[in-house]
């Protein structure tokens, strides 16, 4: 059964590039302080797998460990426990020893902050007290000037490794920021558009796809509201019905494509001279509604009549024909006819038909005796 490789940390890729450059480095200059001196081959087998091998060892410990940034930071503080115990074996060479602590030091501190530099501190100090125990006290602070420039060498290139790869992390941070700003300004736009599109659709919903005026479904709920706002405040509100006079026989006599031109016709008419606050809606078939909100009897009246005489008058071309009807009006006024939306549509209704049977082209408020306006 083939396993599956486990992604690691970023800061596991990014200590193993610095910690294999750094070792590297160090394995040089260490060399050259001990090269022509009686070391064992033990001593220079140990130097190859502590500054050659080690970063090796410890990414691939951290690669397969469970949680991979909680093991390379343990990585480190073992990285700064075993150049405290070099530091100390190699009789503290100040050039030497000050290069290891604080490339050590400046790795622990860069992936944990302050807590990180103590734990190298710590661990340094602790190796070094370990190799003290083991091989005893001895100081040879001074590095001839070969080891010293390399050292000096060598701690520039890492800190300048530092450098960059701190540059590369912190450009590929603000693309990502700029990329989720990016992001975030396509989301709210799809956001708005979609917005849109439900407000679009949520009028269409609303509108009367011929004539454009309200439907019946928005006139239910916003009777509804009318009603509730003009209890609150104290004020009338006028419903008119509307009734195209023998509108039928347009239809039948010049097609029903005739009698779609005059509704569209007589819809604009209505919304046209209609208030901001008034609701005209398409009732249904040949019918229309007017909500006047605040709107007393003796107003209501003038205006129906207004739009009787203007229907009267209106002439709407269709082909070689010209078409020309009547209006019959129902009115009825909240509260004095009805307190409820069915009530007051009840009464416009029973109006507009005392209008019809009366002889249509007329105006009739309900609980008249006659018609109030009319041919």
């Amino acid at each position: 059964m083939m396993g599956t490789t486990r992604r690691s940390h970023w800061i596991v890729r990014m200590d193993y590039r610095v910690r294999t450059v750094s070792f590297g480095v160090s394995f040089v200059f260490i060399g050259a302080h001990l090269w022509g001196k009686d070391y064992s081959p033990i001593v220079w087998g140990l130097l190859i797998l502590q500054f050659l091998i080690y970063p090796h060892l410890m990414y691939w410990r951290a690669q397969r460990a469970p949680v991979s940034l909680q093991a390379e930071l343990n990585n480190l503080v073992v990285d700064s426990l075993l150049i405290g115990l070099w530091v100390a074996a190699l009789q503290f060479p100040l050039w030497i020893g000050f290069t290891l602590f604080i490339g050590s030091s400046l790795n622990n501190t860069i992936s944990r902050g302050t807590p990180g530099f103590l734990w190298a501190m710590l661990a340094f100090f602790s190796g070094a007290l370990m190799s003290v125990a083991l091989f005893g006290w001895h100081v040879a602070p001074a590095t001839g000037w070969p080891v010293t420039l390399l050292c000096v060498i060598g701690l520039s290139a890492y800190l300048l490794l530092i450098g960059e790869l701190a540059y590369g992390r912190n450009q590929k941070l603000r693309d990502a920021r700029t990329q989720l700003r990016l992001n975030e300004q396509a989301l709210q736009q799809q956001l708005d558009e979609n917005r849109a599109l439900q407000a679009q659709l949520s009028e269409q919903a609303n509108r009367d796809p011929l004539t454009g005026l309200y439907n019946r479904r928005y006139l239910d709920v916003t009777l509804v509201r009318e009603l509730a706002r003009c209890e609150r405040e104290g004020q009338r509100l006028s419903l008119m019905m509307i009734d195209i006079d023998h509108f039928k026989r347009v239809n039948d006599s010049y097609g029903h494509l005739a009698g779609d031109e005059f509704l569209k016709k007589l819809a604009t008419m209505l919304n046209e001279q209609a208030r901001v606050a008034d609701v005209t809606c398409r009732f249904g078939g040949e019918e229309f509604l007017l909500l006047l909100p605040n709107v007393t009897q003796d107003v209501a009246l003038v205006r129906a009549e207004q739009w009787r005489v203007a229907a009267a008058a209106m002439i709407v071309p269709f082909e070689e024909f010209r078409l020309q009807a009547t209006l019959s009006i129902g009115i009825a006024i909240y509260p004095d006819h009805g307190t409820s939306p069915d009530e007051l549509i009840c009464c416009a209704d029973q109006a507009l038909y005392r209008a019809k049977t009366e002889g249509r082209n007329r105006v009739v408020l309900f609980g008249s005796e006659t018609a109030v306006t009319g041919a």
